[in-house]
């Protein structure tokens, strides 16, 4: 039940975060500095460095609100079914020895995700 409580609290985060609903081109954009920032402190807290170029740009006002929230949520998640989230690269079978295979792996987990109703 918490994680439902925070999940709500969670998204009324979210739409505090817009003053306004934004157009289709600002959500991506969103969601893409979500995402990036997201991975980058995953990656941090493993000890792994970011390669990606586009690290460099902070991400902006309120949407870094948001993104402490995200990983607030995906702190909890991780700590209530630890199985689902740690060694994901063994649970898939992948070793993380060149950026490209993790890349490749990480485009087919978020196609098959996304590709669900």
């Amino acid at each position: 039940m918490e994680v439902l409580r925070r999940s709500s609290v969670f998204a009324a985060e979210i739409m505090d975060a817009f003053d306004r609903s934004p157009t289709d081109k600002e959500l991506v954009a969103q969601a893409k500095a979500l995402g990036r920032e997201y991975v980058h402190a995953r990656l941090l807290r493993a000890g792994l460095s970011w390669s990606a170029p586009e690290r460099a740009a902070p991400v902006p006002g309120r949407l870094a609100e948001v993104c402490a929230v995200l990983l607030r949520l995906g702190d909890e998640l991780e700590m209530i079914r630890p199985s689902v989230y740690r060694n994901v690269a063994r649970q898939l079978h992948i070793s993380l020895q060149s950026e490209p295979v993790v890349t490749d792996a990480f485009l087919a987990v978020a196609g098959h995700i996304f590709s669900a109703d």
